[in-house]
């Protein structure tokens, strides 16, 4: 009943959204059972082409085979190096999709070359911008853990349909091998990848680290895209009497 009553009211709606989840157990997983496993791993620097044709920017990722949910790159709005470039776009190797370069207070000026490709989804971060910079989706994961059959509607070049035919229904990892090499044969990897070892997340009790799938989700609107709902809330919970006291500053943090 309450939930028809936020219905009624306008606050509950539905999207496809994010899920952390584990492909062997075929499961949602919450944020409580998370943990970071350092892992192997490789840098590969790949040329994103700007589209005024001036040039290309390089990235640094460890997930080349989610070039296809790319739908941004992002720096941080006080590096000197992208402010010049923030507005402008870019397009994608191998599957030419035009894509904006924005600003984000979380994108660090010095890990790799200071500017990230934003997909749909690699990591936890990546759910953070497409929340806050408001982003499309281009999901390609499925919830097996294979690229899933249907090219995202961004990708309309014969180039890019060609590069997703190379990579759909491939697992993670045999989609990462497969756009490793269709980079060096276009030339759209700047030399060789960079091992590296890295933290990634797991299911506590996974084998396989976690991948970020979509599905239809509900939500409640709690003021945290609207000011003045958050701070009616913030208002009624000083009318309550709390029980210990300190969960009146939990409840007005979240």
């Amino acid at each position: 009943r309450a939930f028809l009553n936020n219905l009624a009211r306008g606050e509950a709606y539905s999207q496809e959204a994010p899920t952390l989840w584990d492909v062997d157990f075929d499961t949602a997983v919450a944020q409580a059972e998370l943990e970071d496993r350092d892992r192997p791993g490789a840098y590969h620097t790949i040329a994103f082409h700007r589209t005024d044709g001036s040039g290309d920017i390089l990235i640094d990722t460890t997930r080349p085979e989610l070039l296809a949910a790319c739908v941004a790159l992002v720096a941080h709005p006080d590096d000197e190096r992208y402010q010049p470039l923030f507005g402008a776009t870019v397009r994608t190797p191998l599957f030419d999709v035009e894509v904006p370069i924005l600003a984000h207070p979380l994108a660090q000026i010095d890990k790799g070359t200071g500017i990230a490709m934003i997909c749909t989804f690699g990591d936890v971060t990546d759910v953070t911008w497409w929340r806050e910079l408001q982003l499309p989706t281009r999901a390609i994961i499925a919830r097996n853990g294979r690229i899933v059959a249907d090219a995202p509607e961004a990708i309309t070049s014969a180039r890019g349909r060609d590069s997703w035919a190379t990579i759909t229904g491939k697992n993670v990892k045999q989609a990462q091998t497969a756009v490793v090499e269709l980079l060096r044969a276009s030339g759209e990897m700047i030399g060789e990848p960079r091992a590296i070892t890295h933290p990634v997340k797991f299911f506590e009790k996974g084998e396989r680290p976690l991948e970020i799938v979509t599905s239809r989700q509900w939500y409640i609107r709690n003021g945290g895209r609207e000011a003045d709902l958050r701070a009616r809330l913030v208002r009624r919970g000083h009318e309550l009497t709390w029980h210990p006291e300190h969960m009146r500053y939990r409840y007005e943090n979240w």
